[in-house]
């Protein structure tokens, strides 16, 4: 990593505050700071976002998906350390087994784990007392805000208003208290917090839940459960305008930032076509909506489990529902396009990218078990089993697209260019040990 330039012209300024100097005393000290640009500008890297910057992936959080995170992937690009005991390690909060995972539990007591292919389907790997979850956080010590600061279920509004899982927006995201850890940090929310870093260089992905929400659910709203683009533009700008000037006003230059686009949810394999369901159980399903265009992954699994009713409204998606979720994502991306152009950011098109994702790489693993291996198809799909998520090697894939972005931001060519990371990630969804990866020691610093 490369060093910024901090010059001082003299003594410190707590020596002259000390003399009892005066702003007009020709002894006066000057601090020149340099804005970093070029390669200068990979000092200090933070990653802000949702669950797909988090490394969320088989509907939960942990170890193993954090480390290769597209931010992680980028970070280990950059020169920084994966092993925690350094001073140069890309600070994350690593959560150990089993993770903490959002599938329903019939006891409320306990948090899910992640998914996992148990041999003959997908279940949860196991569950954790939701007193004991806070023994999972491996880095809540840590004495800094994360690097990478992306929070599962995090909306635009959440970046600068949510500071814990009461301020949410979607009520009582627990995600907030593990990573964000208020009031240690004096009750300050993920923007702020990724100011507080110093950072010379910033990733931010947000916005896939402004729609998500509504799309999963079956049941999408502009201005319900679907944020409209007006608001979505003035809360991104929010965002951007208040990380340039944050940076500016605490430590004199700006940073630079990468944006990542939205993805159409047509691109993931959680949205189901429904031509395709309808060949998979063996017939035209009925449903309570006409003009059904797309099935969500659960409905599957209850209809091959024994439900026989048509399918609710929550299942499905009319071919309406989708025009105005798809258009939605159109205004977001719109609004992302103008004021990169506004602010001088870089646009990391992750919108093309998955969208250029083509069957086997884009089909859900349990669809490719009736052609291939569970090996095989782990080692072809892109997607995790919530079918929403990438898998390790689709987080790879992400990283790419942003270390693209990085180096055109930063005008970086030849060998100076951010390298790309290499595809050589696996993603084993049997989960077979609980152990986590070697190189990890003295989280607790």
């Amino acid at each position: 990593m490369k060093t910024i330039k901090w010059i001082l012209t003299g003594a410190v300024l707590l020596t002259i505050f000390a003399m009892g100097c005066t702003p007009g005393d020709p002894e006066q000290t000057a601090l020149t700071i340099t804005q970093p640009e070029g390669s200068d500008a990979l000092q200090r890297y933070v990653a802000m976002g949702n669950s797909l910057t988090a490394g969320y992936m088989d509907s939960g959080l942990i170890m193993n998906g954090q480390m290769s995170s597209y931010p992680f992937q980028i970070a280990m690009q950059l020169g920084y350390s994966f092993d925690s005991s350094t001073d140069d390690w890309f600070a994350q909060p690593l959560l150990a087994w089993p993770g903490v995972g959002t599938t329903s539990l019939s006891d409320e007591d306990y948090a899910a784990g992640m998914l996992h292919f148990n041999g003959a389907g997908v279940s949860v790997v196991d569950s954790t007392l939701l007193t004991q979850v806070p023994a999972l956080a491996l880095a809540s010590a840590y004495l800094s805000p994360y690097n990478n600061l992306g929070v599962p279920g995090a909306t635009t509004l959440d970046v600068t208003e949510a500071l814990d899982s009461s301020t949410s927006q979607s009520p009582g995201n627990s995600y907030f208290d593990l990573i964000l850890r208020n009031p240690t940090f004096g009750n300050v929310n993920m923007l702020n917090q990724g100011i507080s870093r110093a950072p010379t260089l910033v990733s931010l992905w947000i916005g896939n839940n402004d729609v998500l929400g509504g799309a999963t659910g079956g049941d999408p709203v502009i201005g319900e459960n679907v944020t409209p683009p007006a608001a979505f533009a003035a809360m991104f700008e929010g965002i951007v305008a208040g990380l340039l000037d944050g940076v500016q006003a605490r430590f004199g230059y700006t940073p630079h930032i990468v944006a990542g686009n939205i993805p159409s949810i047509t691109s993931i394999p959680f949205f189901i076509p429904k031509a395709m369901f309808d060949g998979i159980v063996g017939g035209a399903y009925p449903t309570v909506e006409v003009d059904v265009a797309y099935v969500v992954f659960p409905a599957l699994g209850a209809v091959q489990g024994g439900f026989t009713d048509p399918l609710p409204t929550n299942w499905t998606l009319t071919t309406a529902e989708v025009a105005a979720v798809e258009g939605a994502v159109d205004g977001y991306n719109s609004a992302i396009d103008a004021l990169a152009t506004e602010y001088s950011f870089t646009v990391a098109d992750m919108h093309t990218e998955l969208g250029s994702i083509a069957p086997p790489e884009n089909t859900h693993f349990l669809f490719l078990l009736q052609s291939m291996t569970p090996a095989e198809a782990a080692a072809t799909t892109l997607f995790s089993l919530d079918g929403v998520h990438p898998n390790n090697r689709g987080y790879t894939r992400a990283a790419n697209v942003f270390i693209g972005a990085i180096n055109t931001e930063l005008g970086l060519t030849g060998a100076d260019a951010v390298p790309e990371a290499a595809d050589d990630e696996t993603w084993d969804p049997t989960y077979p040990s609980p152990m986590p990866p070697p190189g990890l020691a003295a989280l607790t610093r």
